[in-house]
């Protein structure tokens, strides 16, 4: 499941336009073992995916959106479902700051030379939008993970 896993990042490195779609779409693998209680296999899944991703695709941007955003979601998603509903929320709120501090990381560094152009205003108005992304990213993986957890209790 890695292989495919890097198939789809690779081809995502590719062709760029499709590099979001193919990190979305590695995302959902290890999330197949975390629906059939393989919660260890679904990490293992995640660790080795990040790291041959980091290392040997061209595009480093998909990999690391995969490694830090996507793929980190699905595994800190799962891991902390059966927890309690405090354990949920500061796991969330934890996720959430670690995606902003990535982003003004991102900005402070120059990794991305057009973010160095803009006002701080723009910069404000782009973290409110990656916020919201992140919000309804959360609102429909969750119910992606119901109805694929029902598809594959149909196949137990």
């Amino acid at each position: 499941m890695t292989a495919v896993s890097m198939l789809l990042l690779g081809v995502g490195s590719l062709f760029e336009i499709a590099a979001g779609a193919a990190a979305l779409l590695a995302a959902l693998v290890p999330a197949l073992f975390f629906l059939r209680g393989e919660g260890k296999v679904g990490r293992m899944v995640y660790a080795a995916t990040s790291l041959l991703a980091v290392l040997l695709l061209p595009d480093k941007f998909t990999a690391l959106v995969y490694a830090l955003v996507l793929g980190l979601y699905t595994v800190v998603k799962f891991s902390v479902l059966t927890r309690g509903r405090f354990v949920r929320l500061a796991c969330n709120a934890a996720l959430a700051a670690f995606w902003v501090g990535l982003s003004v990381v991102v900005i402070r560094l120059g990794l991305v030379p057009e973010l160095q152009t803009l006002s701080p205003f723009v910069l404000l108005c782009l973290a409110g939008g990656w916020t919201a992304f992140i919000t309804y990213y959360d609102f429909c993986m969750t119910r992606i993970f119901a109805g694929l957890r029902r598809w594959l209790s149909r196949f137990r």
